[in-house]
C-alpha cells in the first residue's frame, strides 16, 4: 500500500500486485516444502493460473513421503479445516468471505444468486 499514489488502488499497479503475490508464493513454497509443515515432501509441482479479472492463483501438487501421507479422517482433520471469521470482531472480512468464497443459497431460496442461469444453478 505504501507504493500507491494518492487515489490509486492496487488494480492501478499490477507491477506491485505481482511482486507481492510472488513474495507470498515463495513464502508458501518455503512453508510447505522446505519447512515441511504438512510433512516431508518427496516431489512437488505447481501452476499459476489467472482468473477472469486477471487475478493469479496457484495449484500445488505435493507428493508426500510414505511416513507423511494423510490416510485417515483424523489425519485430514489435523491439517484441513474451514472456519468463518467472527462477524463481530471482523465484520468486513466475514462479509467478503461470505460474499465471494461461499456458494449459495441458490435456487428457489435465492433466485438472484450470481450462480443462477435461466432459473437453475450453473454449478
Amino acid at each position: 500500500m505504501e507504493e500507491l499514489l494518492p487515489g490509486q488502488t492496487p488494480q492501478d499497479r499490477p507491477d506491485v500486485v505481482v511482486r507481492v503475490y510472488r513474495a507470498k508464493l515463495f513464502d508458501l513454497h518455503d512453508f510447505l516444502i522446505k519447512k515441511g509443515h504438512l510433512g516431508k515432501v518427496a516431489a512437488w509441482a505447481h501452476v499459476t493460473e489467472f482468473q477472469q479479472r486477471g487475478l493469479p492463483h496457484e495449484h500445488f501438487l505435493l507428493v508426500m513421503e510414505p511416513g507423511s501421507k494423510v490416510r485417515t479422517p483424523d489425519d485430514y482433520d489435523k491439517v484441513i479445516f474451514a472456519e468463518l471469521l467472527d462477524p463481530k470482531k471482523y465484520p468486513l472480512l466475514n462479509s467478503l468471505v461470505c460474499k465471494h468464497m461461499m456458494h449459495g443459497p441458490c435456487g428457489d431460496l435465492n433466485p438472484k444468486c450470481a450462480c443462477m442461469r435461466d432459473g437453475e444453478c450453473r454449478f
